[in-house]
C-alpha cells in the first residue's frame, strides 16, 4: 500500500546539532575546521553523507565526514584528480571525504552545491534533503538506500521532487523504488 506524503516537513535548521552531540566531540571540531577552510579557499561545499542524512532522519554512527565540493577544490580534474593545496583531508583526527560532482550527474550535483542551506550548526552548509537523497541513491549501497527510506519516514524529503530528480536516470529510478519499497515495508 502506497502512503502519500502530503507535503515535506521543511527544516530551516536541521537537527545537525543533535547529531553532533551524539558523535565524538572531534566531529563537531572537524566539521567546523573543514567548513572554515572551504570558505577561506573560496570552495563551494555542502555537507552530505551519513552525518547529513542523520540530520534529516535519525542519528547513526559514522567514521568520516563527507562534503560535496565544487571543482574549484581540485588542482586538476581528469583521469587523475588532485586537490588544491589546503583542501582538508582530515581534521581533528576525523577523515574528511571531498566528493567532486560526478560527470554523469554534474548538473544535479551543481544544483546541490548552489542550493546548500545553512544548518542549525552555525557556519555549516548542508545539502537540501532531496539533493542529499539523490547523492545517497547514486551511492546505491544498502545503507544509502536505507538512509533515504529513513528520510522519507521522517518526512524530511519531498518525494515527488526526488522522483523528478531521478526521472532521467534509470539506475537511480531503480534505487528510488528500492527506497520507497523499504519505507513502505517498515511503515
Amino acid at each position: 500500500m502506497y502512503r502519500e506524503i502530503r507535503g515535506p516537513r521543511r527544516f530551516e535548521g536541521q537537527d545537525l546539532r543533535a547529531v553532533l552531540d551524539h558523535l565524538s566531540p572531534n566531529f563537531r571540531q572537524a566539521l567546523h575546521a573543514a567548513a572554515d577552510t572551504y570558505k577561506r579557499l573560496g570552495i563551494r561545499y555542502a555537507l552530505i553523507g551519513g552525518v547529513a542524512a542523520s540530520a534529516y532522519s535519525r542519528p547513526r554512527g559514522t567514521k568520516d565526514i563527507d562534503f560535496l565540493v565544487g571543482e574549484e577544490a581540485f588542482g586538476a580534474v581528469g583521469l587523475v584528480i588532485s586537490f588544491r593545496a589546503g583542501v582538508p583531508q582530515e581534521a581533528c583526527g576525523v577523515p574528511i571525504d571531498n566528493i567532486p560532482p560526478p560527470v554523469k550527474y554534474r548538473e544535479v550535483y551543481e544544483r546541490a552545491l548552489d542550493g546548500a542551506v545553512d544548518s542549525d550548526e552555525p557556519g555549516v552548509l548542508i545539502a537540501r534533503p532531496e539533493m542529499l537523497a539523490f547523492t545517497k541513491l547514486v551511492g546505491a549501497r544498502m545503507r544509502d538506500v536505507a538512509a533515504v527510506a529513513e528520510m522519507i519516514e521522517a518526512e524530511t524529503v519531498d518525494l515527488p521532487a526526488l522522483a523528478e530528480l531521478v526521472r532521467p536516470y534509470p539506475e537511480l529510478r531503480a534505487q528510488y523504488n528500492r527506497a520507497v519499497a523499504e519505507w513502505e515495508r517498515s511503515s
